[in-house]
């Protein structure tokens, strides 16, 4: 009889020091890894998606901020041959070259008013693409 009381309370013992961990928590882990993996994986498609995009506003924005520089350089040209005033509202209108990869720039000049005795023209400068928002760059030229 004593032996097995000793058995049983070395059995006890056993069953009492195990460590580690259970099948159904391996289950409710992995289960629990399973559901989230799918919005963490989503979430990280749209953050390159909009990387992307941000890259591409980017890259329109510069280009269509060096389509104006060119214009007011031609503007302020004092050589005598290029430049001017006429020379812009000649030559600058329509589809600029040069566009980086998927963007598309316009300029377009406004008809000529008179602004307290000045001729003058709205310049605007617009740069489009498929997956970003119109980047619209707009200024004012007067007859010099």
């Amino acid at each position: 009889m004593r032996r097995r009381v000793l058995k049983i309370f070395r059995l006890r013992r056993l069953i009492e020091d195990q460590s580690g961990i259970s099948l159904i928590e391996i289950i409710i882990v992995l289960t629990i890894l399973g559901v989230s993996l799918v919005p963490i994986s989503q979430l990280s498609i749209q953050n390159a998606q909009f990387g992307g995009r941000f890259v591409t506003m980017t890259r329109a924005i510069y280009f269509a901020q060096e389509i104006m520089e060119n214009i007011i350089a031609d503007y302020n040209s004092t050589d005598g041959t290029v430049g001017g005033y006429t020379n812009v509202r000649s030559n600058w209108p329509g589809t600029v070259s040069g566009a980086p990869t998927g963007l598309t720039g316009t300029v377009s000049i406004s008809a000529e008013y008179a602004l307290s005795g000045v001729n003058c023209v709205n310049v605007l400068v617009r740069v489009s693409g498929a997956d970003i928002p119109n980047i619209d760059l707009m200024t004012l030229l007067v007859e010099n």
